[in-house]
């Protein structure tokens, strides 16, 4: 009799097997039909007393594991110990903080090797369904996401965005920055003056006689002057640590950060002089005026745009090559 029950219990033990083997054949099924196109890999599950994952063999093939790679029980760690290094401390720590109870559902994205030494990029989802007396884990399921494509676009975009970005915020013409640029930087370097109490000197450069240029010799030529100086202009800033750009054509503007009168003095005119040594592709030589005036913390941006702008003027009426403090 006791021999009969022990029978009965095997062949529903064995029945039961198949039936899970099944369903769970017929769930994986499905879910590459349903989820396909969504590039998700299927349901997990995890016995936490006996380390055995059983999972969709999407989530293995896809970094490149057939079934017949698998070992014949998976353990948690056949995925674990694939994740890349910088992301192992992460998702290890989420994970144990979801074992611990203290989250209420574990949720990461990682970096997980194949196996020709590449990596996927997967977004799991995971979830104790069952805990003990003790609150120890006792089962868990749930569902994994391969995005290696939409990270890899979402990067693609980032580079694309930050380089348009950058685009806008630099001249073509002279690879100094823009007008709508250098109003953002001189927004900054108001407050920045105006909180740490720093001298900033703001510096107006204007090529004389541009319009003659245009006339005389084209604008190809005309705009070559304008590209030299700028080069000019970006080799003097850049050994200082200033900023500089096209304002208007032929008018260009310099942030002086932290120097005093005569040291911006001294900068202004070793342009003022460059641009005199150098030769041009037209037959005369090329001048700039330039004008310079200090910010005052109690005055607004306008005020001081406006006061180095009639310096400026003041300079270019007065025959050029000049500057105006």
């Amino acid at each position: 009799m006791k021999n009969d029950t022990q029978e009965e219990l095997i062949l529903e033990m064995a029945s039961l097997k198949r039936l899970n083997k099944e369903l769970l054949i017929a769930l994986q099924d499905s879910e590459r039909l349903e989820f396909e196109w969504t590039k998700n890999l299927g349901q997990w599950f995890w016995d936490f007393k006996t380390n055995e994952v059983t999972f969709n063999p999407l989530k293995a093939e896809a970094i490149g594991y057939l079934e017949k790679d698998l070992p014949d029980k998976v353990p948690f760690q056949f995925f674990t110990d694939k994740i890349h290094p910088d992301d192992k401390e992460n998702v290890m720590q989420l994970m144990t903080n979801h074992l611990k109870g203290e989250s209420t559902v574990w949720r990461v994205k990682y970096r997980i090797q194949a196996k020709d030494g590449s990596y996927k990029m997967y977004h799991d989802f995971g979830k104790v369904t069952e805990r003990d007396e003790e609150g120890t884990p006792l089962f868990l399921k749930g569902v994994v996401f391969d995005i290696t494509e939409e990270e890899y676009e979402r990067d693609q975009l980032v580079v694309r965005n930050k380089k348009l970005s950058d685009q806008m915020k630099i001249d073509s013409l002279t690879s100094l920055h823009t007008r709508s640029s250098l109003v953002v930087e001189l927004a900054k370097h108001v407050r920045l003056a105006k909180e740490y109490t720093l001298p900033l000197s703001v510096l107006f450069l204007k090529v004389d006689h541009y319009t003659e240029y245009e006339e005389l010799f084209g604008i190809v030529m005309s705009e070559e002057i304008l590209k030299v100086i700028g080069e000019i202009i970006q080799t003097v800033v850049k050994e200082n640590g200033h900023v500089a750009g096209r304002y208007r054509e032929s008018v260009f503007l310099i942030l002086l950060n932290d120097i005093s009168k005569d040291e911006a003095y001294a900068l202004a005119n070793k342009i003022r002089q460059t641009v005199f040594e150098t030769l041009f592709d037209v037959s005369r030589h090329v001048t700039v005026s330039s004008a310079i005036s200090v910010f005052n913390s109690e005055e607004t941006i306008s005020e001081l745009i406006n006061n180095v702008s009639k310096k400026l003027l003041t300079a270019v009426k007065n025959g050029g090559n000049q500057i105006i403090m």
